[in-house]
């Protein structure tokens, strides 16, 4: 506690007086960052669920934008976090001392960084500049303390993005079309840019306004290396050329600057609604106070008595990335007239329904159907609900399912309010009846001879790109609409999609071997016959029949069907021995989400112990201070991490939760209707077994626990073994 104590008295602008430490200050945003996995979380801070993210930019920053070894370019003002393959970046904010308009000219190497979700703050020891950074939900304030000099200047980019600029092995992107202009009387600074690029793989309009409260002693324009003083408008677009807008200050020392920062998708008119309706003028501290608030009102939402300050960190950092996983837009949506919620950056539902957004159902209840209800008014608008969807298109490219069908089953499942079930349902029987294509050209998915049908018309997709992966996705897409069609009446449709959940066992392959284990998933050629792939081979990205994992992974996925896996496999122990084999031998991956699921497995084949001992074994080599297994997924990864550290982990589509060991002493986890679940273990490091479970005072004996249960909060007693 004294380390987090002298920590936070570290920041000025909170501490005119000691202050006991918020949930907020738990919270390192470098987490994720800072490791060389791939997590590719974004440093920069945002409020819940924001629509702007600010944070640093540097070279070699891969899909977030910044790598901590290398000197600070500036700071973009949106960011997508964890994933692996990259939007935005857009808007590079550059202070300085003397005007470098080249790319590379104004790096400086920084020092004293602060990383909370409510404040990042940094030292840019190259010209003695203090930034300070603190979100709004859809703007941003910053404040530059300058040292004294006539040369302080703030360089805007226009024409800046992560993709192309940063991550260079993002290719294809451009900006089709950008203006700038400069108001010296307001000490504004308007920037339009028309984007291709990055993961919306369409062209995309973005407005930033941003608003000064110090009156410059100069302004211009720039285009690459060249600089026009007092001109204040560019509007030429030369291909592949940065341009954007400059102005200097004449500064003392420890002179400060705040600069106001607002993204809108809609226009200039409505950024200016939005930045006076968020930060009307320039109190900084105010604007950090309100995102403390706003934090600790989410985060308060599981509290926890932690083995270590260092666990406690990594759980409320790992939560903080949930209430990150999309972006409320509903005053900033541009697509189309509506009353209706609009979220945005939804970036794919591949990898948030798994975990992340049955996490949301349970801690924050009103954003669950808030999501609900803006997926029924895209339907209605666009006519279909995809996997991904940012900066308000859809992505047509699904990495597997059409696995929005999970996200809303499971919310209704769970009794989620609000929400009109009956209208949510039809997304769900619009991608049963007219979509399960798979990644087909034009013409195989109007061909049906070609392919196009093929899954439903026998329940698999021929040999192809995806094609095994997406036809077990399939199955159990169905099976979530089954559950859903049955309980609200549609009978045809649920012995439709039920029976149609069935078939992934055409592509069992009983004689595929493998590491001296024979059946595995295969893929199956147009004629019926199998392919015998390399079972332990892991198919990438867009280029296998299996999305990135392998056969091994695979063969698990089946959350619908375990106990007709456990057969064809040779049965529990042989089914058991098998798994572990995989798990040890590193051929069944938890750091995807196609293994995320796997552990609990084990529970189906009757050894729940196992399923406890290999989460712990996940949690203990795969989440540290630095990072995460893998790629974080826009909460997926932190809310994995979350759910198994509290001891209950979701079969999301289903009404099902597995138990295992808590990592914690104790939580208290705040319910929708302003019930509480309390959890109490004696956790200890080694004790990975649950030896009994109490559940307000009774015995429960079984391995699972449904929603209607847990809902209903009161207390959970475990007694753990080693």
């Amino acid at each position: 506690m004294k380390r987090l104590f002298w920590l936070l008295l570290s920041i000025p602008v909170l501490f005119s007086c000691a202050r006991e430490a918020v949930f907020a200050d738990y919270v390192d945003t470098s987490i994720g960052v800072l490791d060389d996995r791939a997590s590719n979380c974004v440093i920069g801070p945002q409020l819940p669920y924001g629509s702007i993210n600010p944070s640093p930019q540097t070279m070699n920053g891969s899909m977030d934008g910044y790598h901590p070894d290398y000197p600070i370019r500036g700071f973009g003002q949106l960011h997508v976090s964890g994933t692996g393959w990259s939007s935005y970046g857009h808007f590079l904010i550059s202070p300085m001392i003397g005007l470098e308009t080249g790319l590379t000219d104004h790096d400086s190497k920084h020092s004293a960084d602060i990383n909370r979700p409510y404040l990042y703050k940094t030292h840019l020891d190259r010209y003695g500049i203090d930034v300070e950074i603190a979100p709004s939900h859809y703007s941003v304030i910053y404040r530059f303390t300058f040292p004294e000099s006539e040369e302080s200047v703030l360089l805007f980019d226009a024409a800046h993005s992560v993709v192309g600029d940063i991550a260079k092995e993002m290719t294809g992107a451009r900006a089709v079309e950008n203006t700038v202009e400069v108001d010296p009387e307001t000490n504004t600074v308007k920037m339009k840019l028309c984007f291709s690029g990055g993961w919306p793989g369409d062209e995309y309009y973005l407005y930033c306004l941003c608003r000064f409260d110090t009156k410059a002693q100069e302004v211009g324009v720039w285009e690459g290396d060249n600089i026009y003083p007092g001109l204040l408008h560019i509007e030429k677009n030369a291909e592949g050329v940065h341009r954007g807008a400059y102005c200097r200050f004449d500064t003392r020392k420890d002179s400060q600057i705040h600069l106001k920062v607002v993204l809108s998708f809609t226009g200039f008119e409505k950024a200016e609604e939005l930045m006076m309706q968020e930060i009307p003028g320039f109190n900084f501290d105010k604007v950090v106070r309100q995102g403390i608030k706003a934090w600790d009102d989410k985060l308060s939402s599981v509290k926890i008595e932690s083995l270590s300050d260092s666990d406690r960190t990594i759980f409320y950092s790992a939560l903080y990335r949930v209430f990150t996983l999309a972006r409320d837009r509903s005053l900033d949506n541009s697509k189309w007239e509506s009353d209706k919620p609009f979220w945005d950056d939804n970036y794919a539902f591949w990898d948030t329904f798994r975990t992340a957004y049955p996490l949301i159902t349970i801690l924050d209840e009103k954003a669950m159907s808030d999501n609900i209800n803006a997926m029924i008014d895209r339907q209605i608008h666009n006519g279909q609900v995809c996997d991904g969807f940012v900066a308000g298109i859809d992505r047509l490219g699904d990495q597997g399912g059409n696995d929005v069908d999970h996200v809303i089953a499971d919310a209704f499942l769970k009794g989620v309010k609000g929400v009109d079930w009956h209208e949510a349902y039809k997304i769900v029987k619009h991608n049963a009846d007219m979509k399960r294509i798979g990644q087909l050209t034009w013409r195989e998915r109007q061909d049906s001879t070609a392919g196009g049908y093929m899954y439903k018309k026998q329940g698999w997709i021929p040999n192809g790109v995806m094609s095994t992966s997406q036809s077990l996705e399939f199955s159990y897409n169905d099976y979530s609409a089954a559950l859903m069609a049955k309980a609200l009446g549609y009978e045809e449709d649920y012995l439709k999609y039920e029976k149609r959940s069935h078939e992934w066992i055409n592509l069992w392959n009983p004689d595929l071997e493998n590491r001296g284990y024979k059946g595995f998933m295969d893929a199956r050629n147009m004629d019926g016959s199998f392919e015998f792939i390399q079972a332990d081979k892991v198919g990438g990205s867009w280029n296998s029949p299996f999305y990135e994992g392998s056969s091994w992974t695979y063969s698990y996925y089946v959350p619908h069907d375990f106990e007709r896996i456990i057969d064809l496999m040779g049965g529990k122990e042989a089914f058991t021995e098998r798994l572990e084999y995989g798990f040890r031998n590193r051929l069944v991956k938890y750091d995807n989400e196609p293994g995320f699921l796997a552990p609990w497995a084990f529970v189906h084949a009757g050894r729940p112990d196992l399923a406890s001992y290999w989460v712990h074994d996940t949690m203990d080599k795969g989440f540290d201070l630095k990072g995460y297994p893998g790629n974080e997924d826009t909460g997926s990864m932190g809310s994995w991490y979350v759910f198994c550290y509290l001891g209950f982990f979701p079969n999301a589509g289903q009404d099902l939760y597995y138990l295992s060991a808590p990592r914690c002493k104790s939580a208290e986890i705040r319910l929708a209707d302003g019930k509480t679940l309390r959890i109490k273990a004696n956790a200890g490091k080694g004790r990975v077994f649950i030896k009994s479970l109490k559940i307000n005072g009774k015995e429960w004996k079984s391995p699972f626990i449904t929603h209607s249960v847990l809902s209903e909060g009161g207390l959970w007693e475990f007694e753990l073994s080693e």
